[in-house]
């Protein structure tokens, strides 16, 4: 298990910042609280507390055996938001029609364990526009999902894979595009993933969203927005993974995304 992940792509790093983030010379910056492997009840204890306390979740994530890892900034939407975790295939089912219902969409799924008993964690708002979300998804059937968002004019903004090395699936949330040009990528290996980073970066495109398969592959979003102060690392251990955030945090970077799989995280910094 490396402790350090080999891809990594950092520019114009802006230095002076430290949890949690203000607003000063960076006028989009937010306070921000992230963790990770958190078990279900400390997860539960730290949604109560985070919320109470005016933050609201834009990235979840679970893994290995129900461990949670999440990103919370603090205000900046007025949107209703609720964040559920330790769901069934049908409990998230279930939640999924009563968002519906109550207006509110999904902006965050993760999910991990075998297809036929994973557990589901997800971010849900309550706001208006079109999206898809599905789940369950084999490699070819996210690739067909893909091809249907990108028709109706949608971008891939949220994506998770979990099951099986033998059995691998995907879930995702495909929302309205309002970032420019996007494109995905999927089952690729680590020396792939890399090589896709700086081919990708020549072109003017970076990493939004990365997840971790339970093979080793790695799934990924890109996108051509213009950021310059950005980093992404893969490939970490939790250890590793609490390393990077302590000195990106120092240059001033927040996480805006964690994920993880079979002890690997790989995260995205801005």
């Amino acid at each position: 298990m490396r402790t350090t992940g080999k891809v990594a792509i950092v520019t114009a790093v802006l230095a002076g910042a430290a949890v949690p983030m203000t607003t000063g010379a960076q006028a989009q910056a937010q306070a921000w609280y992230a963790y990770h492997g958190l078990s279900a009840s400390q997860s539960v204890a730290k949604v109560k507390q985070l919320k109470d306390q005016g933050y609201r979740p834009i990235t979840v994530n679970v893994s290995d055996g129900e461990r949670y890892a999440a990103v919370w900034v603090k205000g900046g939407s007025s949107s209703e938001w609720g964040i559920w975790q330790g769901m069934s295939a049908d409990g998230f089912q279930k939640r999924f029609d009563a968002g519906l219902k109550e207006g509110a969409q999904p902006t965050s799924i993760s999910a991990t364990g075998p297809a036929g008993s994973a557990v589901f964690a997800a971010v849900f708002e309550k706001k208006k526009g079109a999206f898809l979300a599905k789940a369950g998804l084999t490699p070819a059937g996210f690739a067909a999902a893909n091809k249907e968002a990108l028709a109706k004019g949608l971008a891939l903004t949220s994506v998770d894979a979990y099951g099986t090395p033998g059995d691998i699936r995907y879930v995702g949330v495909w929302s309205a595009n309002s970032g420019g040009a996007w494109y995905y990528t999927y089952g690729k290996s680590l020396k792939q993933h890399e090589a896709e980073v700086y081919a990708k970066k020549e072109k003017g495109f970076r990493p939004v969203k990365v997840s971790v398969a339970p093979d080793g592959t790695y799934a990924a979003v890109w996108r051509k927005d213009g950021v310059k102060s950005w980093a992404h690392y893969v490939d970490m251990s939790a250890s590793g993974y609490q390393k990077r955030f302590d000195d990106l945090k120092a240059k001033g970077l927040a996480p805006v995304q964690v994920n993880a799989e079979n002890g690997k995280y790989a995260a995205i910094w801005q």
